[in-house]
């Protein structure tokens, strides 16, 4: 399948996800209100965090091996069961810890959602493990197929179980039963549908873990970035300012749909890419193309961000307008560094991300600390946008050295681009 039909399935599927996760988030914010949907916020953040550091970086591991040698499958897939099994071992240790210590950072999250989210643990690292296993396969209809069929069945086992109890502890056992029901299908459809028989394979797992722990540490350090001021949220502020500022970063985020899409698809590319040239070209024309329709994005939600947030949240929620312009400059700027670093992980430079990421981070905890106390979730804006500015920098910084583009070649539009966005236009018109 071509890029430009890849990309467009998955924007298109991404885009559809996003409809999806409004509906998702306006359900929880209607049903339950900004306490319940912080006490929500809370305890998936933490279930993601949890999920990404015991997932040993198996699911990028996937993308890259199976883009060198997709005769792999087979012992890659005995490896992914594997590391679900361990990690399951280290889940009781961190429930007695947190029995024991009772962090502030997760107030409000009771002793069984405490359980119900670590049960849905190995579920999330098996079925974001396999998923990622077809696009290293480059089955991007499948792999979309697979994204949107768990986001519906999500959806609707979130409004069966809040009709049954209005309460946070139904949303999070919505999120374990649908888990569940896309790991079984996924293991129906490989061991059964595909016949793959899973074998594991000592030299290969030391590949894997080998390359998963490098691009692990910077994805842990990011999800630091993106994430962490969720937690100083709820450890500064009341519990329902995490719902409300939960609001913003769902809105503002979805600028992500456009470079979110083309970096899914030029991470297996660039792992399996044998013209550097053609291939550092082709990014940067993405990228500055991307980058464009993000800035006009970006605009459009700045303009009707708040009276959309009333109107379709809850009055309740209108203090989420604020963050979300702190937060629009350093999502639309973090847009570039989505498809670079996807470029630099694709190449084997997963540890240029992880420099960026250890910077970003640092940014992210000091202004987090200084600001929240004295703007309340106005502050965690800023201080993420902050981040994402220093992490969208030396991305670039990095990715000009190795590839020797220049930074107008990623930034800004050319007339060529332009010109060649309308035959692409005018040749799918024609076609019609």
């Amino acid at each position: 399948m071509g890029f430009t039909k890849s990309v467009m399935i998955t924007f298109f599927s991404n885009l559809l996800l996003f409809f999806l996760s409004i509906v998702n988030t306006t359900i929880l914010s209607r049903v339950l209100g900004p306490e319940g949907k912080g006490i929500v916020d809370v305890a998936f953040n933490f279930l993601s965090f949890i999920t990404l550091i015991l997932g040993m970086g198996f699911a990028a591991s996937n993308v890259y091996f199976l883009g060198k040698k997709k005769e792999n499958l087979n012992k890659i897939f005995g490896n992914n069961i594997l590391i679900v099994i361990l990690g399951s071992l280290v889940l009781v240790p961190i429930y007695f810890i947190q029995i024991r210590w009772q962090f502030k950072f997760l107030e409000g999250i009771t002793n069984l959602q405490l359980i119900i989210v670590l049960m849905t643990v190995p579920l999330i690292i098996f079925k974001s493990s396999i998923i990622n296993v077809l696009l290293g396969l480059q089955e991007i209809v499948e792999y979309n197929r697979i994204n949107i069929v768990d986001k519906i069945l999500s959806l609707i086992l979130l409004a069966g179980f809040l009709l049954i109890a209005v309460n946070p502890t139904a949303a999070m056992l919505s999120i374990l039963a649908g888990t569940a029901v896309i790991c079984v299908w996924q293991l129906y459809n490989f061991m059964i549908q595909r016949r793959i028989s899973p074998r594991l394979d000592s030299p290969l797992m030391k590949s894997m873990l080998g390359y998963g722990l490098k691009a692990q540490a910077g994805n842990i350090i990011q999800r630091l970035n993106y994430r962490l001021d969720v937690f100083i949220v709820n450890y500064y502020l009341p519990i329902e300012q995490v719902g409300i500022y939960g609001i913003a970063v769902v809105l503002g985020e979805t600028l992500w749909g456009v470079t979110g899409s083309i970096a899914t698809i030029v991470f297996p590319i660039a792992s399996s890419s044998t013209n550097k040239q053609e291939l550092v070209k082709f990014t940067n024309q993405v990228t500055r193309v991307s980058f464009s329709i993000i800035i006009i994005f970006s605009i459009i939600i700045a303009l009707v961000g708040k009276t959309f947030i009333i109107l379709w949240f809850g009055p309740a929620f209108a203090s989420a307008a604020g963050a979300l312009l702190w937060l629009l400059p350093g999502i639309c700027i973090f847009s570039v560094s989505n498809i670079l670093a996807s470029y630099l992980a694709g190449v084997g430079l997963v540890e240029k991300n992880i420099y960026s990421s250890i910077v970003s981070v640092i940014v992210t905890v000091i202004f987090n600390i200084y600001l929240i106390p004295k703007i309340g979730i106005n502050g965690a804006a800023i201080a993420t946008s902050l981040s994402y500015i220093v992490f969208t920098l030396m991305t670039i910084w990095f990715y000009n050295r190795y590839t020797q583009a220049r930074w107008q070649d990623i930034i800004l539009l050319k007339r060529s681009d332009i010109t060649q966005i309308r035959a692409v236009i005018a040749s799918k018109l024609n076609k019609k």
